[in-house]
């Protein structure tokens, strides 16, 4: 029931912009957290689907350098994001609901900072090379051939590190090749 309003909110309008908005958008939608059971996350029983699938599909592949120990700390640090359909609030965060100890995510460390940590954690991986290799390669794929070049996936991804993640630019370098 959600798909129409995950397009108008979240795609339609961050689609040419920065990937991390777009990504941050999306992982506060009521959508991408029912469908991936986020909503039922929290400190005492951790669901870990959003987490994986937010670096295995989303973001760094597959084959991105993530363990599965990253995805525990990521489900972690996105504990206590839920929603609030009754409210009319959609996304909301749930400070009793998040777990508040120290996390080490991909090498890095995360202190009890609520809701600020689980959008750190994404901006993070939005602005890895391996995001930025994963994105160009879906796109290549998409509008040039089922395996692009490998100069053309690389020109894109360099691309997508230099604007920030900046999508009207990256497509600006896809169509110019």
């Amino acid at each position: 029931p959600f798909v129409g309003n995950y397009v108008v909110d979240v795609i339609r309008p961050n689609a040419l912009g920065r990937f991390e908005d777009l990504l941050l958008a999306s992982a506060r939608h009521p959508a991408m957290l029912f469908y991936l059971d986020q909503v039922q996350s929290n400190s005492r029983g951790l669901n870990e689907n959003y987490a994986r699938e937010l670096m295995e599909l989303h973001t760094l592949g597959v084959n991105g350098g993530y363990t599965q120990n990253d995805v525990h700390e990521l489900a972690r640090i996105l504990s206590g994001w839920t929603v609030n359909l009754r409210g009319g609030e959609g996304f909301r965060f749930v400070e009793r609901l998040h777990d508040k100890g120290d996390k080490i995510f991909l090498g890095r460390s995360y202190s009890n900072l609520g809701v600020k940590e689980g959008e750190d954690a994404i901006r993070f991986l939005a602005r890895q090379p391996a995001t930025a290799h994963r994105i160009a390669e879906r796109l290549a794929t998409f509008f040039v051939a089922d395996k692009p070049a490998a100069t053309l996936v690389d020109r894109l991804s360099k691309t997508f590190l230099a604007s920030q993640g900046d999508i009207r630019v990256v497509m600006r370098t896809l169509v110019a090749s």
